[in-house]
């Protein structure tokens, strides 16, 4: 895979939440790459990393908006963030 884009974001914070809904102590700090599988041009999935916690979450794209996505219950506004930048579409309703 290919690094399409990548930043860290120092003042934001980042826990995990459980399926029981308690959370886990914040880190601060956050790390987002986005990839891109050989020969194509969309991001096929971002790697999210801070000191504790990491996490990939996996795209499907309908020509450019996002139409579904795994690996969170939302989306961090960080990885929708750079999903715009590079000038795909990201639905408000997915996004923390």
């Amino acid at each position: 895979m290919n690094t399409t884009l990548q930043r860290y974001f120092p003042d934001s914070e980042v826990s995990m939440v459980h399926q029981d809904g308690s959370k886990t102590p914040a880190d601060k700090g956050l790390e987002v790459v986005l990839f891109t599988r050989e020969n194509e041009t969309d991001p096929c999935c971002a790697e999210l990393s801070s000191e504790d916690f990491g996490a990939e979450i996996g795209f499907t794209f309908e020509g450019k908006e996002l139409i579904d996505f795994d690996g969170a219950f939302s989306l961090p506004g960080e990885v929708a963030e750079l999903l715009q930048e590079l000038g795909y579409l990201v639905p408000e309703e997915m996004v923390a």
